[in-house]
């Protein structure tokens, strides 16, 4: 039975002056999983190893370098993507190469951001400064021009508005609703001495607003000033603070627009030097930033570890495989002074609960451990069920879509997809390989069971007599035929997740016999049964099938108490709706097929029409086609998830945490797009 990859966990001491060889040669093999080092109470001696002094100066720069290139995505933007071509034809992602860095001391990286940030500082600082400073200017011109276009149509200038040394002219915006509230409130306040003036605002004239909006002058004496605002807040109205305009609002906005517009001109021939930089830097700087990522993170790892005086150790998780290439390389790199050991987990030891999990499974399986993981990573020790349920999953999924067509362009899109995103991004490339293999095998079983769009060979359409003859059984014409063979399959499928469920408790007794054996007893005794009633019309005779047959009945059903007990009936309720459950693996082939005819059917009653007839023929045919294929594709896909979810794996699949999935200290170089994201 397949499983996870043997882990052996691994401890490496060796002297201090060899560390940073040590994590280095480690974080370039990618294979060990570290861990960190818990000290004991008779561990008096050692410490824990103290973050690495370069974290320092490696974080500043970081932030120094993603500031810069921030302001390269600003000024010199990706080419945008439709979503289309990001599936099927995405713009090349180039590899960041680290060329001579990759070996270098990080001593000597350091050293060289420092001198490329000076650099860079010395091309483009003062640029950069006047850049900045004239984005804020322009985000002041934009504010204070929103502010102007609520008043725009209030004819006052506007240096008469605020506290003047006799009066105040306040101005601002309310709703309609709030307009006899106000005029109420000055009334009383100001005892009649006050101005007050409004005009719809229209900032959008295709905008349809449920209320109306006003934009309001409101004039009296300073002695009312802050009675009247205090009351004009409660009512609704907003209080638009100007300063430094003179002018009436839509002459303020105009000469705003003309000086927005000079900046913009000055702000692009800015932007135009600092893209030429970008176009020259960028590149050295997602270099350097991966440089520096990579010793961040060989910093950040060593607050694992535990020190001496003159040592340091770290412990890790490593697949077996690779304990001898690991100790052979810190070995090298510590020239022989160090100690490697690697030992086995015991079944019994705590650690069990953590030890990482790795699937290794055949190239073409390996893409399926996306599904799989989907439910939950297995335990270490258990079982990988991910070859098994390839298997499965292609014929449920293509037991249920069986249509060649369909099949065809399923197939057609996972490569379209492969070819596309699928080069980039090894998650839809698994995805790309899953919807390739689905799609065969749904073609296949279309041939086989006469889906070609529904009944498109038949007689009634094209009349295809050698596609027909390949025909094994017509979905239609033998519905009960696929119902009994799809419960059929359930059962199998069922009984082989018991029988693995038992192969695991084979070593208890009581779990062996406590699980779900009565199930399969009662299989074994229902054979001689039905056998004898199809013989002889009667389920029980005085003939030893019988006696056999009705003795692992009793069994099965003693079992089932002594396992289940108050719960029995439960069981055997649960076992038969996931019996029946399987029907919809009939269910579902039928459906595609049924609704591909009706389809066909009513694109021939369409074609029969005068003057649009072949039109509307061809729309419903495209697009019928087109909606069922995509609802049927989904469909079973789900359906098969869902078979194995439900009814597989809760019988035998033993999950541990997400978390404990493999995750090695290992180098990861990545693309430029991938860096900006």
């Amino acid at each position: 039975m397949h499983r996870p990859v043997t882990m052996k966990k691994i401890r490496v001491v060796a002297l201090k002056e060899f560390k940073d060889d040590v994590v280095k040669r480690l974080h370039t093999l990618g294979v060990v999983q570290i861990i960190e080092q818990k000290k004991t109470e008779e561990d008096i001696s050692i410490s824990s190893m103290p973050a690495d002094p370069v974290l320092k100066a490696t974080s500043e720069q970081l932030r120094a370098i993603n500031e810069i290139l921030d302001l390269y995505k600003e000024v010199k933007p990706e080419p945008h993507q439709s979503l289309l071509k990001k599936l099927f034809n995405p713009y090349p992602q180039k590899e960041i190469e680290l060329g001579d860095l990759k070996e270098a001391k990080k001593e000597a990286i350091i050293e060289r951001a420092k001198n490329i940030l000076i650099e860079v500082e010395e091309e483009i600082g003062e640029t950069l400064e006047d850049y900045r400073a004239i984005g804020k200017e322009i985000n002041e011109l934009d504010s204070s021009r929103e502010k102007l276009k609520q008043i725009k149509y209030l004819d006052i200038e506007l240096k008469y508005v605020g506290k003047g040394s006799r009066v105040y002219v306040f101005v601002g915006t309310c709703p309609e609703k709030a307009l006899e509230r106000i005029i109420l409130d000055l009334e009383a306040i100001t005892s009649g001495f006050y101005y007050f003036d409004k005009a719809e605002i229209r900032i959008n004239e295709k905008e349809k607003k449920k209320e109306k909006e006003y934009a309001c002058i409101i004039a009296g004496l300073n002695e009312h000033a802050e009675e009247v605002l205090t009351k004009l807040r409660r009512a609704g109205f907003e209080l638009i603070e100007i300063e430094g305009f003179e002018k009436k609002p839509a002459e303020e906005i105009t000469a705003i627009e003309q000086k927005r517009e000079e900046k913009e001109r000055d702000r692009a021939e800015m932007k135009r030097i600092l893209r030429e930089n970008a176009a020259k830097r960028e590149r050295e700087f997602f270099t350097i930033r991966e440089s520096l990522r990579t010793i961040d993170d060989r910093a950040n790892i060593q607050r694992n570890f535990v020190e001496t005086e003159r040592v340091f150790s770290l412990t890790g998780w490593v697949p077996a495989e690779n304990v001898a290439e690991v100790s052979r390389e810190v070995n090298k790199v510590s020239e022989g002074l160090c100690e490697v050991t690697a030992v086995s987990p015991e079944p019994e030891d705590e650690e069990q609960e953590t030890v990482p999990v790795l699937l290794k499974n055949p190239r073409f399986f390996k893409s399926f451990e996306l599904l799989t993981k989907l439910y939950g990573i297995p335990k270490y020790g258990g079982i990988d069920p991910t070859i098994l349920f390839t298997f499965t999953f292609i014929f449920f999924t293509a037991f249920m879509l069986a249509d060649v067509i369909y099949g065809l362009m399923t197939a057609l899109f996972g490569f379209m997809l492969f070819r596309g995103i699928g080069r980039y991004n090894e998650k839809a490339k698994d995805f790309s390989i899953i919807l390739i293999a689905f799609g065969i095998a749904s073609s296949v079983m279309g041939a086989l069971t006469g889906g070609w769009l529904g009944d498109l060979i038949t007689e009634r359409h094209l009349d295809i007599p050698v596609l027909q003859s390949i025909i094994i059984a017509d979905q239609l014409g033998y519905v009960l035929l696929f119902l009994t063979l799809s419960i059929l399959i359930g059962i199998v499928h069922m009984d082989t997740a018991i029988l693995m469920r038992m192969y695991e408790d084979r070593q208890s007794i009581k779990d062996f016999i406590g699980g779900d054996l009565w199930f399969l007893t009662a299989q074994v005794g229902l054979i001689p049964l039905m056998m004898n009633y199809m013989g002889y019309g009667m389920w029980f005779m005085h003939e030893p099938r019988c006696l056999i047959g009705g003795g692992l009945l009793v069994i099965s059903v003693a079992l089932l108490i002594y396992s289940k007990k108050g719960m029995s009936l439960f069981s055997v309720t649960g076992f038969l709706g996931d019996t029946l459950s399987y029907a919809r693996l009939m269910a579902l082939g039928l459906c595609t097929y049924g609704i591909a005819l009706t389809v066909n059917v009513l694109t021939v009653m369409c074609y029969e029409l005068p003057y649009i007839g072949i039109i509307a023929a061809a729309l419903i045919f495209v697009i019928g086609h087109l909606v069922n294929w995509i609802l049927q594709v989904l469909g079973s896909f789900v359906h098969g998830l869902r078979l194995h979810y439900v009814e597989f794996f809760s019988k035998f699949y033993v999950t541990g945490n997400f978390d404990d999935e493999y995750k090695p200290f290992e180098m990861k170089v990545r693309s430029k797009k991938e860096m900006r994201s």
